[in-house]
């Protein structure tokens, strides 16, 4: 289907003769998306489009919203401005509420709507964004390190390609049906006609397997038609005889007076099978030791701090070894063998024999260290960048008993025992061990050549999975040539694979950024610890539309023998970051520029305004103490008073902006001492007093006599105090009172607080008073003020390292905390 719908659609949106519509993009393999550009909304897309947003259905496209300052958005704004019917363009769409940070190249035309406006119909070609090629090689080494068994399965029934997990479990070279499987043809019938109509079949079955009968999971999944190479269909299976019979005991709940569960005949067959072969095993004769030399005491080799900590938070165990010599196994791996310290593990002749010579890695071992304690494992080899070279790194994983009869090569199952002891390979004393071992040995050859041939089912999943790679991902050789290039990376740079390959990479970076990338190819094949600890470069890449593109570069050394890469580069584009740590950047600098211009105006306009208003303060106090002579007419009398108190007023007001701008520029100088907070608040309330007795409210203080001195700025104290308690005045009807107290509680920390019965506020109320130049208006309630004694007060505590907290409710009064840490309370 997607063939012919690729020949049928070859060229809709790359020439101007013929124009797709819906219904020839709707099964195609390109993402396709019919938008309306005026209100920014998706209002047909077909299955792999809306996949690509994530959706299940049209439904979800059409109700989602989208950012109108989406890159991508944008674009189909301005693309249904500008195009006209008939013309077509190709851009680089990048939709980050997708979940995609790479762009797509992409196709728009203008297309009809619904009710005859005009949309633009945006197309994503599948070709562009197919994964690279990946070796048949690796595919099938891939499917034979599967952790469990798989086997392929042709419509007739019959059998080929096992694993390794499957050869080493089930009887591969005696079953060739799936009939012969299940021990059971109509059952495999079955399964089988009903694969015919779905794609997973899945069925729990009771299986002969080499250790005996085992319940396993049969999962069936279709791979495509009858005539494929690879198989009708793939068979998982998965042992859960363990597991039911877990659940079958949690479900019997058996009790104390009932006898223990019994085995089965056929279970009980299958143990007495095992026990036999072991016990014949274990009658092996061995060779006479020979005579031993002494075996000099091994060091541990030095390793950086920083790399050992790295291995050490490996969760699994992991030895590694290079040049035939154990380097380091971390803490889990010396446990695993039963050590204390790595000395011990390093001088233990078994292990370091067999990880010293193996090479790769081993599905199957045993070993017996000096303390007499076997262990079985796996052991999984990856190659990693050490100092001086490569090394070899063996994670381990512990496993059942490792049978003799399991052991498919000696290189991969070992059983080595302390040194005065020596095993040699077991020899075939009993027949059933040696018809075992043929068969294995036979079977292995046989796994190989299927999994050969199982290769293009594998290579279409990973192809699969590395279409959903958003970071472009390129393999260079030796020389800094490029092997292999990813869709992500023709998407961000604009070529294409067959244009770039076997061309330098740096040839696709601007002339500063190739001598960065030298220096980090030099660098991670030289012998110090960048290949270890690598952190990435930023460069700038040319690209094929014109123009360049910032990105994060990160460069791995591959270790593949089988390939001709030997780097592996993956690039994002960071263009968006860029462009936000300069909207930052900026931001930040135009918030400082304009915090500067302020402060030096209010700076500027003070001097300004004060000269006059001195004056004006000064003369009419001469006039309203009538020092040379008598004001006859009263009501100049009570302009002169007016004049007096507004130019006290306004004096006051230029003293709290100038001192609110230098907190907020953190240019106000504080002379930090030992203050009495009871002797300030003696001065403050001695110089409210007559204001409180004015508007009969009584003021009351409760400090303890023993209360420590707090380090902080003595006039900016009195300040606070002043503003707080003249503030709590003025909201406080009369017969209220103003309650000033300070304690020290349990923590060391001194709180200073001011509780008034006043009128109070609601929460919006409060949120306004903390506001600069912002009033609290209080219905049937006037009183004067510039809306800065809350600010300028939680300013001036704040400046003092000390916290200010304020809370009200209506009708309830108000109270103000400052709480002083225990770095500002001085000891007595």
């Amino acid at each position: 289907m997607w063939k012919a719908g690729r020949k049928a659609c070859q060229g809709l949106v790359v020439t101007n003769s013929f124009m797709p519509t819906l219904e020839d993009l709707r099964n195609v393999p390109d993402a396709a998306w019919l938008w309306d550009g005026a209100r920014g909304r998706i209002v047909w897309a077909n299955a792999a489009g809306i996949a690509y947003f994530g959706g299940t259905s049209l439904f979800d496209l059409i109700d989602r919203p989208f950012d109108f300052a989406e890159p991508g958005v944008e674009r189909v704004m301005m693309f249904s401005k500008s195009l006209k019917r008939g013309q077509s363009e190709t851009a680089l769409m990048h939709f980050p509420s997708s979940g995609n940070s790479v762009p797509i190249p992409c196709t728009c035309t203008i297309h009809a709507l619904g009710d005859g406006r005009s949309g633009v119909l945006v197309v994503a070609p599948f070709a562009k964004l197919k994964a690279p090629e990946i070796p048949a090689q690796k595919l099938s080494q891939a499917f034979d390190l599967l952790p469990f068994a798989a086997v392929f399965v042709e419509q007739d029934g019959s059998l080929h390609g096992f694993n390794a997990a499957a050869s080493l479990l089930l009887l591969a070279g005696q079953k060739t049906n799936l009939g012969d499987l299940l021990e059971n043809a109509s059952l495999a019938d079955d399964l089988l006609s009903r694969l015919a109509t779905v794609n997973t079949v899945s069925e729990v079955k009771k299986l002969r397997s080499k250790i005996g009968m085992r319940d396993f999971r049969l999962t069936l999944r279709r791979l495509g038609d009858s005539g494929s190479d690879v198989g009708f269909a793939m068979l998982l299976l998965d042992d859960i005889t363990e597991r039911r019979a877990l659940e079958h005991a949690l479900e019997t709940h058996p009790s104390e007076t009932e006898d223990a569960p019994r085995l089965d005949k056929t279970d009980a067959e299958a143990f007495q099978y095992l026990g036999e072969v072991l016990n014949e095993s274990a009658r092996v004769e061995h060779l006479p030791l020979p005579p031993a030399s002494v075996t000099p005491h091994r060091k541990a080799v030095s390793i950086p701090a920083v790399v050992v900590k790295a291995l050490d938070s490996i969760r699994e165990p992991v030895i590694i070894t290079k040049s035939g010599l154990l380097i380091y196994a971390n803490a889990k791996a010396q446990k695993f063998f039963g050590f204390d310290t790595l000395e011990e593990l390093i001088n233990d002749h078994a292990v370091w024999n067999y990880f010293t010579t193996l090479e790769k890695s081993a599905p199957a071992a045993m070993l017996a260290p000096a303390h007499d304690r076997r262990v079985n494992f796996s052991a999984t080899m990856a190659m990693v960048a050490w100092q001086s070279g490569p090394a070899r790194q063996f994670k381990l994983h512990e496993i059942e008993s490792v049978e003799p009869k399991l052991a498919v090569e000696p290189a991969q199952v070992a059983t080595v025992v302390p040194e005065t002891e020596v095993v040699v390979p077991p020899q075939p004393a009993l027949e059933t061990i040696e018809v075992v071992a043929s068969q294995i040995i036979e079977a292995v050859p046989q796994t190989i050549q299927h999994v050969d041939e199982a290769a293009p089912v594998a290579d279409d999943e990973l192809r699969a999975i590395l279409d959903t790679a958003t970071d472009g991902i390129i393999t260079l050789d030796k020389t800094g040539k490029i092997h292999t290039f990813s869709a992500g990376a023709e998407a961000i740079f604009g070529y294409r694979i067959a244009e770039v390959a076997d061309k330098p990479f740096i040839e696709l970076l601007e002339k500063d950024s190739r001598k960065t990338v030298r220096d980090y190819l030099a660098a991670l094949q030289g012998p110090g610890l960048a290949s270890v600890f690598n952190d990435g470069r930023e460069v700038n890449a040319i690209v094929k539309q014109g123009g360049t593109v910032p990105l994060f570069l990160t460069i791995g050394a591959l270790q593949s023998k089988s390939s001709n890469a030997a780097f592996c580069a993956v690039v994002r584009d960071i263009t968006q970051w860029k462009r936000t740590e300069k909207e930052l950047r900026e931001a930040k600098e135009t918030a400082e520029a304009t915090s500067k211009q302020k402060s030096e105006f209010l700076a500027r306009i003070s001097h300004e305004l004060r000269t006059p208003l001195n004056a004006i303060m000064g003369f009419s106090e001469v006039m309203r103490l009538e020092r040379f002579g008598e004001i006859k007419n009263d009501k100049y009398r009570g302009y002169v008073n007016d004049i007096h108190s507004s130019g006290g007023l306004l004096l006051s007001l230029i003293n709290d902006l100038l001192d609110l701008s230098k907190v907020e520029a953190g240019q106000l100088e504080l002379n930090f001492t030992s203050v009495n907070l009871s002797d300030t608040a003696d001065n403050a309330i001695k110089m409210l007093q007559e204001a409180a007795t004015g508007a009969r409210v009584v003021i009351r203080k409760a400090m303890p006599a023993d209360l420590p001195n707090v380090v902080a700025d003595q006039r900016s104290m009195r300040q606070i105090m002043l503003n707080v308690i003249s503030n709590a005045i003025k909201f406080t009807d009369p017969g209220g009172q103003v309650i000033v107290s300070a304690l020290t509680n349990q923590s060391g920390e001194l709180k200073f607080r001011v509780k008034d019965t006043g009128i109070g506020m609601n929460e919006d109320q409060l949120r306004d008073a903390l506001e600069p130049f912002k009033r609290v208006v209080t219905q049937g309630r006037e009183v004067q003020g510039t809306g800065l004694g809350l600010p300028l007060t939680k300013a001036l505590a704040e400046a003092n390292r000390t916290s200010f907290n304020i809370s009200s409710e209506p009708r309830k009064g108000t109270l103000i905390e400052l709480t002083f840490p225990t770095t500002r309370v001085l000891a007595e």
